[in-house]
């Protein structure tokens, strides 16, 4: 009986792995009215920005109220070079292929290594503009 309860300890995930990094940031106020982010005019689309958080932002539409910013840090062993989620090809989750985790657009673990959701930054619309600021929401 011991045997078994140490083979279920041994199996369990790490839970012990790095602290998600932080890298605050000026408030990003994004034009959804430029062609830069065409893909955000439909719901269901997303678009990469590079230029803050930790390795970036992941943007998603979810409906034509409702946006979701996305650190692109991976949340299982965030602190190695290739932790970086990025958009599955088929346009359908997020998926870190380091680690071999994904996610979906709302940053939740759905496969893989990773058991901590991916860092959700806030977003406010007004009118045509969307402001990303690096406070965290979840």
């Amino acid at each position: 009986m011991v045997l078994f309860g140490c083979m279920l300890v041994a199996c369990g995930r790490d839970l012990s792995d790095d602290p998600i990094p932080f890298v605050p940031f000026p408030d990003l106020p994004v034009n959804l009215s430029f062609p830069e982010y065409q893909s955000l005019a439909i719901d269901g689309g997303v678009k990469e920005i590079n230029n803050i958080g930790v390795r970036g932002v992941i943007v998603y539409r979810k409906d034509k109220s409702t946006y979701y910013a996305i650190e692109r840090n991976c949340s299982f062993r965030p602190n190695e070079a290739c932790a970086t989620v990025n958009v599955h090809v088929s346009n359908l989750y997020l998926t870190d292929p380091c680690c071999g985790s994904n996610f979906s657009f709302e940053g939740v673990p759905t496969g893989g290594a990773a058991w901590r959701p991916l860092r959700k930054y806030r977003t406010e619309l007004n009118g045509n503009v969307l402001t990303i600021s690096s406070e965290a929401v979840n």
